[in-house]
């Protein structure tokens, strides 16, 4: 990857991660659906990169994401996890040889139906983590998995949006 393109890189994670902070935080759906866009940052990262930095960018963009949202290392789990198992999700989406030929995972490379199993997988994972350990424990395990269930479908819109508006800018 250029130059320019870690640039570019690092400058989508942090768009990303403002306006999750900052517009995205309050908008919470019937107390039940939560939207996090900010799982882009790890989800546009190269096919190629080595996992251990992808587990390390993960970290600290959720570990920026639990500053902000005060929560004690929820988001920097759940994204740690994530990070870890990214490449299992992708090989086992894409034949292995785009992996090594520098994969960037975008909507235009992948295409749609690709992309969209690729996304709802990291969101399920993502997902099932940050709202488990959030509850600590099984004790209101129904209301827990209406959360999980809400929130996949309203973040797996948001950022099927965001992906469809930031591929039509690149055009």
């Amino acid at each position: 990857m250029s130059t320019q393109g870690i640039i570019r890189m690092i400058l989508m994670i942090l768009f990303y991660i403002i306006l999750q902070v900052v517009l995205i935080r309050n908008l919470v759906l019937f107390d039940l659906a939560f939207c996090f866009v900010y799982l882009l940052g790890i989800i546009i990262l190269p096919g190629d990169l080595p996992t251990g930095f992808v587990i390390l960018i993960s970290f600290f963009i959720g570990l920026i994401v639990d500053i902000f949202y005060n929560t004690a290392g929820v988001h920097s789990a759940a994204c740690t996890l994530v990070g870890f198992n990214r490449k299992m999700i992708l090989r086992s989406l894409i034949p292995s040889k785009g992996i090594e030929n520098n994969l960037q995972v975008e909507l235009d490379e992948l295409g749609p139906g690709r992309y969209f199993r690729y996304i709802l997988f990291i969101i399920v994972l993502h997902h099932l983590a940050l709202f488990m350990i959030e509850a600590g424990g099984f004790q209101h395990f129904g209301l827990t998995m209406a959360k999980v269930g809400c929130s996949i479908l309203f973040t797996t819109f948001a950022i099927y949006l965001l992906s469809l508006f930031t591929s039509s800018i690149k055009k």
